[in-house]
């Protein structure tokens, strides 16, 4: 259903004020489709419809999940994944919004590292306190980071901020920064490809339809790391520093532009 631009659904006003400020480029409305007439051409295509067919092998996979309208189905990594009792899953700092915001080096110097947050109950009976390091383990890797406990989350469920963890030597961060040595990424969890299908081929571990990563697909077990440990693993060697301008001790950006303090 399309929204005519006199309908105040639309949303006529915002539309052509953000077509104004250059955040669109055009003021027709935002249509949500609950029925995708486009992924129902791919599916009709995969069904041997059409002047251009996909290829032979990929057609089942196609005309099963380009479905027209919205579909639940389960990760593909779930039938290997019995041994990985909990879903693993990111989220962005609220105060970083979108990717842009990790490069605000205010911002940062609050959000230096993040947390494994897990159900008190559920660390409880796997015998984990608030504070303590654990071994987080997929069926391809697995990590060590610290932890915190939170009754605010599903107990099959463990989550940590996504964006924070770098490596030693990138973004010009001071060696021993907070970012390098307690942030994490759980990426380090997450395989690239699915398990081998018949004849060996292998999809990509992401959505079919938009090639989206299975950040939510993650399954893992916990369990408490054998000693505390002084940084998140695995670590890697410090890249070669770029040739920037030095580091200041002090970070003050910005400060050009406060107006001047009484008696400074």
């Amino acid at each position: 259903m399309l929204l005519a631009h006199r309908d105040p659904a639309a949303n006529r006003a915002y539309l052509e004020w953000s077509r104004a400020m250059g955040f669109r480029d055009h003021t027709e409305p935002v249509v949500l489709q609950l029925y995708s007439e486009l992924l129902q051409k791919f599916r009709l295509a995969a069904q041997g419809h059409g002047r251009i067919q996909p290829p032979a092998e990929h057609r089942g996979r196609i005309e099963k999940y380009f479905d027209p309208l919205p579909l639940w189905y389960p990760p593909f990594e779930n039938e290997s994944n019995s041994g990985f009792p909990l879903h693993a899953i990111t989220q962005r700092p609220m105060a970083m919004y979108h990717s842009w915001g990790a490069q605000n080096a205010w911002l940062r110097q609050i959000h230096g590292e993040n947390l494994l947050h897990i159900h008190r109950e559920r660390a409880g009976e796997l015998g984990i306190a608030d504070g303590d390091w654990v071994t987080v383990t997929s069926p391809h890797n697995a990590i060590t980071v610290p932890v915190k406990l939170m009754d605010g989350v599903n107990r099959d469920t463990v989550w940590t901020w996504n964006a924070i963890g770098k490596r030693a030597g990138a973004w010009n961060l001071a060696p021993g920064a907070h970012e390098t040595t307690r942030g994490f990424l759980l990426n380090h969890l997450i395989s690239e490809l699915l398990p081998a299908r018949d004849g060996g081929y292998r999809y990509a571990n992401a959505d079919p339809v938009t090639g989206q990563a299975a950040w939510y697909d993650l399954r893992v077990k916990i369990e408490k790391a054998p000693a505390p440990n002084d940084r998140a693993e695995p670590a890697f060697a410090a890249l070669k520093a770029p040739p920037l301008a030095a580091r200041p001790a002090v970070l003050r950006y910005g400060e050009k532009f406060r107006p001047p303090r009484p008696n400074a």
